[in-house]
């Protein structure tokens, strides 16, 4: 597992670019930085969440929670997308109206803030990369943290056009480009999520092959009730029942169907039942 420091970092550097963003947005009268803020304040929560996964999926295995509390970090991931569709909802009624009664904005102030929590974003994305693509908790962290970069960059882009026209309806535009960028983003996290929630088969592992390689081994006639999931990201294991020609050693089989597993699969968490085949 993952130490937690990463995401201790990463909330302390977020919570400095908060203040400044709501600061900078209030002052400059900028509806597309406090919408990047209102996103900021999603990626506290999203770090504070990502900081109580990381520590419950360590717990061990209790007489009622048998397989540990490795699930708290998906169910961490899926709460941290279904946040950010809530916050698209609230930005983009917000960007409309804006585009309806635009209001006047300081952009020195808007592009400052902007840059510095870009930065900050890059930085705390370097900070989380390492981790993330075996960790589902720290995905849909690091998940909320680009797509706060990408929307920095949108207000730079809208201080920009300002800053040269005086088309003030570009902070509203920068507001639905964050949240078209907010949405992109959480739709794969909140989808594995849930295939992993539904116990569904870890999708760079194929169903048909596992069986197939069972079924050649010597002496297996059927394989059956063959079942492939994940407690969390990066964390699979596997069931199923294997039917031997009569006369088989069946502890031999099965040491061997398990080191073929975790040899040609990467699967070490699994539980394999011997049949003996019934006379024809």
């Amino acid at each position: 597992m993952p130490s937690s420091a990463p995401l201790r970092v990463a909330f302390a550097l977020t919570a400095v670019v908060f203040v400044a963003e709501v600061a900078g947005g209030l002052w400059s009268g900028s509806l597309a930085l406090l919408a990047d803020a209102a996103h900021m304040a999603v990626d506290l929560a999203s770090l504070a969440l990502g900081m109580f996964a990381a520590w419950a999926s360590q717990m061990p295995p209790d007489p009622r929670r048998t397989f540990g509390y490795r699930r708290v970090e998906v169910l961490a991931a899926l709460a941290n997308g279904v946040g950010l569709w809530i916050t698209v909802g609230v930005l983009l009624r917000e960007a409309l109206d804006r585009l309806q009664n635009p209001h006047p904005v300081m952009v020195g102030g808007m592009l400052a803030v902007a840059v510095l929590g870009l930065v900050t974003n890059l930085v705390v994305a370097s900070v989380l990369h390492r981790g993330a693509s075996e960790n589902i908790n720290l995905r849909g962290v690091l998940l909320h943290v680009m797509s706060d970069a990408l929307g920095s960059v949108g207000v730079i882009a809208a201080g920009l056009v300002i800053w040269k026209t005086g088309w003030t309806p570009a902070d509203a535009l920068a507001t639905a480009f964050v949240c078209v960028v907010i949405a992109a983003a959480s739709w794969r996290l909140v989808r594995e999520s849930i295939h992993i929630l539904l116990e569904g088969a870890p999708e760079h592992l194929d169903l048909d092959a596992v069986r197939s390689a069972l079924t050649a081994l010597e002496g297996v006639l059927e394989v059956h009730d063959l079942h492939l999931w994940s407690l969390s990201a990066g964390s699979e294991s596997m069931s199923a029942h294997l039917v031997l020609r009569r006369g088989i050693d069946a502890q031999g089989t099965r040491k061997a169907a398990a080191a073929l597993l975790e040899e040609r699969f990467a699967l070490s968490h699994v539980t394999l039942q011997i049949e003996e085949a019934s006379e024809a």
